[in-house]
């Protein structure tokens, strides 16, 4: 340990009253340098606030670019762009460019002030997928639950460990508790029609008033999770062969889940779709809720109005935007799963989340 020295106490400098008004008064007649104003130009900065999302757009469609810039002590009189090998200059905050091509793309601008001062610039790279082909898929996990079932935990945690290891982008998850108040907190009328609606359902013949049931995009299921190391060997299991199938439909989400509570979700066709009825179906999600004894995980809080999807050939989309309220919910454990149903066999065939986290 080094030494502790010992240190000189210095005292701090004391203005005498006269030395003081001589600085007051510049120094005596003749010195006007305290009065002359600052030549300081404040740099401006600027942001992008609008740059599309991952699979918003398909080659052919326009893109919308737009930013915002500030000056504190001035105004910006110009800004700067480059897109890819364009470049342009603009008073505008905002920016179409028309019959995007497929593959990846990025956008720069800079602002310039009165002053002649530059921004530092900001950058927004976005990727336009193929109107033809797959895409990659995310699967989306069903957990038909209920607080009283000794064993719905460990389905819970397995799915949680799920998104963990593959990634939220690639496992969406939603619980549906199936009683309501007051043997489950959490339960709604909801979410027991969802449950119901899986157990009529003619592929999960017999399960009705099995806890816990975990469905996987539709199609495959596991009707119990005895414990927690099996049960997260099966869950990867059903999850990476479905990860395995790409989708013919994405999706791209945008809203706000932290306080006005809205959401846009935008279906685009890739591949020819057969079969049907097609459903967009949406839920609000709730992590980390706790009712006074135990916490649960993606808690389904609200079954938004499902909209039945007529698109099916390459190049349709669909646009539907619901809102909802979020009451005492907490907005920072808010998700938003979307999914496309098909009723005629139950799978699900694609879904996407929008989060706040």
């Amino acid at each position: 340990m080094p030494k502790a020295r010992n240190r000189r106490r210095v005292r701090p400098a004391r203005w005498s009253i006269a030395a003081a008004v001589m600085l007051l008064l510049g120094f005596g007649a003749g010195c006007d340098w305290f009065d002359e104003p600052l030549e300081v130009n404040l740099i401006p900065t600027v942001r992008i606030t609008g740059c599309p999302g991952a699979g918003e757009l398909v080659e052919g469609d326009d893109a919308t670019l737009e930013w915002m810039g500030v000056d504190l002590d001035g105004e910006i009189t110009r800004y700067e762009w480059s897109f890819d090998d364009s470049t342009g200059t603009t008073t505008l905050t905002s920016a179409t460019f028309t019959d995007i091509a497929g593959g990846d793309h990025e956008f720069v601008v800079t602002a310039f002030d009165d002053g002649g001062a530059e921004s530092d610039p900001d950058t927004c790279a976005f990727s336009v997928g193929s109107t033809g082909g797959l895409v990659e898929r995310s699967v989306l996990c069903e957990l038909l639950t209920t607080k009283p079932c000794v064993n719905c935990w460990k389905a819970e945690l397995a799915l949680l460990r799920m998104v963990q290891d593959l990634g939220a982008d690639r496992v969406a998850v939603v619980a549906y508790h199936f009683h309501p108040p007051p043997v489950d907190p959490v339960g709604t009328a909801e979410t027991m029609a969802r449950c119901n609606w899986y157990y009529t359902y003619p592929n999960f013949g017999g399960l009705s008033g099995t806890f816990p049931v975990t469905i996987f995009d539709g199609l495959d299921y596991e009707d119990d999770a005895p414990d927690t190391t099996s049960t997260k060997i099966a869950f990867r299991s059903r999850i990476e062969d479905r990860l395995a199938v790409d989708s013919p439909v994405s999706i791209a989400m945008a809203g706000d889940v932290s306080s006005r509570g809205n959401v846009t979700v935008t279906v685009r066709v890739h591949e020819q779709l057969t079969g049907g009825p097609r459903f967009l179906r949406m839920v609000v999600v709730e992590d980390e809720v706790f009712d006074g004894e135990e916490y649960f995980e993606f808690v389904a809080r609200d079954i938004l109005d499902e909209e039945e999807l007529t698109v099916s050939a390459v190049g349709d989309s669909a646009v539907v935007t619901r809102n909802f309220s979020i009451g005492t919910w907490d907005p920072q454990h808010l998700d938003v799963i979307a999914f496309v149903q098909d009723d005629s066999s139950a799978e699900i065939i694609q879904s996407a989340r929008l989060s706040t986290q």
